[in-house]
């Protein structure tokens, strides 16, 4: 069921949907206005398929496939990320929602959030996507596609599979750069990760909002105040005094923020009133932070890392 779960966010596909083969050039702002406001059909199949699943909870995938006025993804760029997820108990139907990008055959990242329903007994997926800007030609995107499709094996699945139907702006001829919003929680996202990295606790704590949730997933631990959230990075850090933070990768919207990261260190200190003691083991942990902002600020935050990789990785035993 846990594979399940994390699988359907493999959804995350129908986000593709730009004509690369409509190269407008208009000549005045009149001509740009008109094309920016022309909608054109979007349609394909794609497939969607579950990176990082820690500790059931589907956190990571990548999308491949085609789509009319895009082409064939770029498979390693295309992605998505959970924000939340609910099971039905009685009827065994999945909601969540999610958001991503993905990146066309020419390089352009087209920005996306979905919500869709996966329902077990009847191996069938369904919901909708809204497009929300992107880079190059899909700056100004904007538009919306539904998609329906099926899972390998619905309790044990590896690869959805979805057709999708929609509409998008016909942004052939947007050549902005990415919207200052965008870069903006890009940013963030960006210091999120550099105050992990430099053990700058206060850095941390300053990019949230007055009110607050930060989750650890992981331990099932949270925390809604400045301070206690400084000492919850403090007393990290000191059981592993060398660590360092990678980005892998950092993806936005005007919304959400996710950021791929590589947790380095040695485990020299460890947490000995927890029960880990030290074990001079070096470990690089892989993770992801997701997080909502609201005007400049972290609202809240998720982090995912697998427990049991941890230990295994610093020489604790289970």
């Amino acid at each position: 069921m846990k594979r399940l779960i994390f699988l359907l966010w493999s959804i995350s596909l129908l986000f593709a949907g730009c004509d690369m083969s409509d190269s407008l050039s208009p000549e005045n702002d009149e001509n740009l206005k008109s094309a920016e406001m022309k909608m054109v059909p979007i349609k394909g199949e794609l497939q969607s398929h579950v990176t990082e699943n820690l500790n059931g909870i589907p956190v990571y995938g990548t999308l491949s496939g085609n789509l009319s006025h895009l082409g064939k993804l770029i498979t390693d760029k295309s992605t998505w990320y959970t924000i939340s997820v609910e099971m039905d108990e009685q009827t065994w139907t999945i909601s969540w929602e999610m958001f991503g990008s993905v990146c066309a055959a020419n390089g352009d990242f087209l920005k996306y959030t979905l919500s869709g329903s996966f329902s077990i007994p009847e191996n069938q997926i369904f919901g909708q996507a809204t497009f929300n800007g992107g880079t190059g030609r899909f700056c100004q995107a904007q538009g919306t596609i539904e998609f329906t499709g099926y899972a390998d094996d619905p309790t044990n699945i590896t690869t959805m599979h979805m057709q999708m139907e929609g509409m998008i702006t016909n942004v052939g001829s947007s050549r902005n750069g990415e919207n200052t919003m965008v870069k903006q929680n890009e940013s963030i996202a960006q210091s999120f990760i550099e105050a992990w990295d430099t053990h700058d606790a206060d850095l941390l704590s300053s990019l949230f909002a007055d009110e607050f949730i930060y989750t650890e997933v992981t331990t099932g631990r949270s925390y809604t105040e400045k301070d206690a959230l400084a000492a919850y990075v403090n007393a990290t850090i000191s059981g592993i005094p060398d660590t360092r933070f990678e980005v892998v990768s950092i993806v936005a919207n005007e919304q959400f923020a996710a950021v791929e990261w590589i947790w380095k260190g040695t485990n020299t200190i460890g947490w000995p009133y927890l029960g880990i003691p030290a074990t001079d083991k070096y470990f690089e942990l892989p993770g992801s932070s997701v997080m909502e902002i609201e005007n400049g600020k972290i609202i809240w935050d998720k982090d995912y890392w697998d427990w049991n990789t941890f230990m295994q990785l610093i020489g604790v035993g289970l």
